[in-house]
């Protein structure tokens, strides 16, 4: 079962307003669908908007069943829709705000004037039956005058050239810097391969020999692989859950909340609550947090697992809003969540103190943390460096866990006051499953049993490591700790 759409694109697939945001939301990770409309035939926007406005592009959310058009002076409407669902896109950064704006008002004026030409001039190569031609006719006569397609192709190397020297300036810019303007792409850059696309889209056209650095760049922003501010660690994190997304399912033993429903029912949330579940996995968290009444996003590093989580939400008839990112980069304005969870993923992360800082910054007054994960005694050191080995040989993504004291201390120095800390047992009945979700080496299990047979006294009488029935099990140390922004 795929993914269920969230949002629905309607479109002209020649049109410069609808290339870029197909292509921000393919870029974006939002689970979406495309409508291509028949050519020149607005019916059913108008029927979707109730009469409101017939041009494209219009996306509908079909999670909340909102229209988006452009209402507003500047015309961006629908690409802040994307930026808002996928806040990692960053479309519309403060900081270059101003150029942006200049950037999108010469691309639409001067640059979009020659491409719909060009593109209509040539017509009879992408539009191909009468019904079609006479809407496009049509629609182009009204805004531009009897006869305006004959006199388009007649003008048609004038027009071209025309688009060449329009473009000629973003040559330059992108001479000196990856895109528009700087190192990532903003809303204006996919704004450009609009008209670059529209441009293009009869098949006979091409860009100037002279465009080395904009056909490269167009190439990239096309391909769309120039988004990865993932450190080392957080990039084999995710190709480590990636790989073993399916495992993580209904019968996997996060699958069994109890844990989280110990910590969060105290806290008396009312329905409605905005609830942030970071790493969320396969979402078993997140899917309870959601049939509670929490209004749910839930992220991860890992697409895959968004999708298998994706599919175990659609089967608990609850709505997610699920997105990509890491847990130290968390992309949502302060004071924005009541409830922040985190279970059983922060020894993964790369720098958990960054986390503990950035969920102090999105959660509101009075919203609380809710950390679950494995821990060792502050006062056992030879157990913190043996598990961490053990850890990470069996699972390469394993970072290292975090005593509760450390846990505490970050809390304290970013903010937010624990109320509640507390360190139980939770047995681990079958070494061998370990092994076979994290698909350890063959090498790396000889080694943990080599590792397991040594353990000193104290390690072993710590994690009461034993067999039973022929499986090797141990008793696993679980933090929970509960801080609040109080």
């Amino acid at each position: 079962m795929e993914t269920p759409a969230r949002v629905r694109l309607y479109q002209y697939a020649y049109s410069p307003y609808c290339i870029p945001i197909a292509m921000v939301l393919k870029h974006s990770g939002v689970p979406h669908e495309v409508a291509d409309l028949n050519v020149g035939d607005p019916t059913p926007v108008i029927a979707l908007t109730k009469g409101e406005y017939y041009q494209v592009p219009v996306l509908e959310d079909l999670f909340s069943h909102d229209v988006i058009f452009d209402k507003s002076p500047t015309g961006d409407d629908v690409p802040r829709y994307i930026d808002n669902l996928a806040p990692l896109m960053k479309l519309f950064p403060a900081e270059v705000e101003g150029v942006q704006r200049i950037l999108l008002n010469y691309i639409e004026n001067e640059c979009e004037s020659y491409s719909f030409k060009v593109c209509d001039a040539n017509w009879s190569h992408w539009i191909r039956n009468d019904v079609e031609r006479g809407l496009h006719r049509r629609h182009k006569e009204r805004k531009f005058g009897v006869g305006c397609l004959e006199k388009w192709a007649a003008e048609l190397p004038q027009l071209i050239e025309g688009f060449y020297r329009a473009v000629q300036p973003f040559e330059m810019i992108l001479a000196n810097q990856s895109f528009l303007t700087g190192a990532q792409p903003v809303y204006a850059d996919y704004a450009l391969c609009g008209v670059i696309g529209n441009f293009l889209f009869p098949g006979n056209t091409a860009l100037s020999e002279n465009a080395l650095m904009l056909e490269a760049w167009y190439t990239r922003m096309r391909g769309g692989n120039f988004r990865s501010a993932l450190d080392d660690i957080q990039l084999a994190s995710q190709e480590q859950v990636s790989d073993r997304a399916g495992q993580y399912g209904k019968s996997h033993i996060l699958a069994d909340v109890a844990d989280v429903e110990k910590a969060v029912v105290p806290l008396k949330f009312r329905p409605g609550t905005f609830a942030l579940d970071v790493a969320t996995g396969n979402a078993h968290t997140a899917i309870y947090l959601a049939k509670s009444g929490f209004n749910v996003t839930a992220t991860d590093l890992s697409q895959a697992m968004l999708t298998e989580a994706a599919k175990l939400a659609t089967e608990a008839a609850v709505t997610i809003n699920f997105q990509q990112h890491s847990a130290e980069s968390i992309p949502y304005e302060d004071n924005t969540f009541g409830l922040v969870t985190c279970r059983l993923a922060a020894h993964h992360f790369s720098s958990p103190e960054t986390f503990i800082k950035e969920t102090a910054r999105v959660l509101k007054t009075y919203g609380y943390l809710v950390l679950i994960d494995g821990t060792v005694p502050d006062d056992q050191v030879d157990a913190f460096q043996w598990m961490n080995a053990v850890d990470k040989l069996r699972d390469p993504s394993h970072v290292s866990y975090v005593t509760p004291n450390t846990w505490r201390k970050w809390c304290v120095y970013y903010g937010l006051t624990v109320t509640h800390s507390q360190v139980e047992t939770l047995k681990q009945p079958d070494l061998n499953w370990y092994f076979n979700v994290a698909n350890t080496p063959p090498e790396n299990r000889k080694k943990v049993l080599e590792m397991l047979a040594k353990a000193p006294a104290p390690v072993r009488e710590l994690f009461k490591i034993g067999q039973e029935d022929g499986k090797i099990v141990w008793y696993w140390r679980r933090l929970t700790l509960v801080a609040g922004k109080i």
